[in-house]
């Protein structure tokens, strides 16, 4: 998602200092660069996802429900090569088309990769709620021109890391991965198009099926302002789109205190099998738990300095949030490299506003 990259390039401060086109594209690496694989989570339901997701490119998950005449397909990748490897394995799964592809929210990295899918099955039906088609249709979405760009910055960035000795050795990794898919993320995202949903809904949308029913849910504001589930009762299979990501969350533009009621409301629904936007399956509520304590955290930290004045930056000085960032990150130095990035950086900042009363604005600092 283009905030998440921007937040990552921001806390290494490089956008300004990072030469043009420090790394070009390299067309050949892009498709072992947004490699798919496939796990099947139920005899009708299928999860298509990224090797190593806390590396970038940050790819979302792609879910397949099989139903009696066709597919229904939960997000569509990130890029049009990520897009081209998801329909490689849909073909593996079934031959039935996909008639409905439904996007969680509008943030990129979920559904850049459309072009592929519209390709593949022209007769495909695009799903979203009003608020991200609205988005993806609107400034929210500006980042896309400019989005091969950043990622070049950031792949130069990442090859200066890799060569500081001062870093760990498991954070010098993190940042070589980084730089060696420079090149192919630059190429994936080249000459982006957008797609925007053919269809939208407020509050639910159905797809009948005697075998696998398929209801798409808006159960409030959390990681967006449309954020959409994809529940299967009959599966028991509920794809829940970046409300939860594993093992480290997004927070870009979020709605802390809303997040929470949204995450609850998806608690009461009856699943198996939680899939998440980014990250393995989950067969309980540990996690969405954890996500949960972490926002109540943050706001009972934030929210009486925010009220008394307190400017942000010294807010951010005098709240401790180690032992919430720890319950995600173990001892991992990469992930410490990343929780203040795509998580705690941006949480601050928003329940400091939730808490100030002013407005959360997607696609806006």
């Amino acid at each position: 998602m283009g905030k998440l990259l921007c937040a990552i390039l921001a806390t290494a401060a490089v956008v300004a200092a990072a030469p043009a086109w420090a790394v070009a594209p390299d067309a050949a690496q892009a498709p072992k660069v947004f490699l798919r694989q496939t796990e099947q989570v139920t005899a009708r339901a299928h999860l298509i996802y990224k090797p190593n997701p806390t590396d970038p490119p940050f790819e979302g998950n792609v879910v397949v429900i099989e139903q009696t005449q066709g597919l229904v397909v939960v997000d569509a990748g990130g890029s049009p090569p990520s897009g081209e490897a998801a329909v490689a394995e849909i073909r593996k799964i079934s031959r039935k088309p996909v008639r409905y592809l439904i996007y969680t929210h509008y943030h990129g990295d979920h559904n850049l990769g459309a072009g592929a899918f519209r390709a593949a099955w022209p007769g495909m039906i695009v799903v979203s709620t009003a608020r991200t088609r609205e988005n993806m249709t609107g400034a929210p979405m500006a980042y896309v021109a400019g989005y091969a760009k950043s990622y070049s910055d950031m792949a130069d960035f990442a090859a200066s890391q890799a060569a500081d000795m001062k870093l760990p050795a498991a954070v010098r990794d993190g940042w070589a991965r980084t730089a060696k898919a420079g090149p192919g993320m630059v190429a994936g995202y080249t000459g982006l198009t957008v797609y925007p949903a053919d269809k939208t809904f407020t509050d639910r949308f159905s797809i009948p099926d005697a075998e696998a029913p398929i209801e798409v849910l808006f159960l409030g504001r959390g990681n967006t302002d449309g954020d959409a589930v994809v529940w299967a009762p009959r599966q028991r299979l509920l794809a829940a789109g970046d409300l939860v990501v594993a093992p480290i969350p997004y927070a870009a533009h979020t709605y802390p205190g809303e997040w929470i009621a949204t995450l609850k409301k998806l608690e009461a629904l009856d699943y198996a099998y939680l899939v998440p936007g980014h990250g393995p399956v989950m067969t309980d509520r540990t996690y969405v738990e954890k996500v949960i304590a972490a926002l109540e955290t943050v706001r009972a930290q934030v929210g009486p300095l925010a009220r008394a004045d307190v400017p942000l930056a010294e807010v951010r000085k005098r709240i401790d949030l180690a032992p919430m960032k720890a319950s995600f990150t173990g001892d991992d130095p990469w992930l410490k490299v990343l929780i203040d990035a795509v998580f705690t950086g941006d949480l601050v900042s928003n329940a400091y506003k939730e808490a100030r009363g002013e407005a959360v604005v997607q696609g806006k600092g």
